[in-house]
């Protein structure tokens, strides 16, 4: 009676790089040779990094966020040339999440006896933050996770990942 089986969808995740697959802890369980093979195929796909301008439609604000950020993504080679457009997206979203908390603080959580509408603007703008700085690696547990690979030095490529 297979009728009554529940269907179950499922999600295709997102492709990570190697190294993003690292940092978020190999949840796959790739094999060591899965992931060297992955990581020599995407040397041979290196893109420039050398060009990483905020596109000129970004708020100040954003600008601002976006040549933070690049800095820090390039010093560990997370961003390319081809990721200019997705961290322009996270560092807009930023930029309005910061316009929206400014606009709560000016008209206060309430605007003649209703919730202030900034604060789901805000809360879309969060998810949006999470859901693109996630893609790149820009989460908290990424950062732990490359600070304890840093710290621990080249001695764990033996181990299996």
């Amino acid at each position: 009676m297979n009728f009554f089986r529940k269907r179950v969808k499922t999600v295709a995740m997102p492709a990570k790089s190697a190294k993003l697959t690292l940092l978020d802890g190999n949840k796959s369980r790739y094999t060591k040779a899965e992931l060297e093979k992955r990581i020599e195929n995407e040397e041979k796909m290196k893109m420039r990094a050398e060009n990483i301008e905020p596109p000129s439609w970004l708020s100040a604000t954003a600008k601002k966020e976006f040549k933070r950020l690049t800095e820090l993504l390039l010093e560990v080679e997370l961003i390319n040339e081809a990721d200019i457009t997705h961290l322009a997206f996270y560092c807009d979203a930023y930029s309005q999440y910061i316009s929206f908390e400014r606009q709560i603080k000016k008209y206060g959580l309430w605007v003649d006896g209703k919730p202030n509408p900034f604060i789901m603007r805000k809360k879309d703008m969060a998810a949006q933050l999470r859901a693109y700085g996630s893609d790149l690696g820009l989460s908290p547990a990424a950062r732990v996770k490359l600070a304890i690979k840093l710290e621990s030095g080249e001695e764990e490529e033996e181990d299996d990942f």
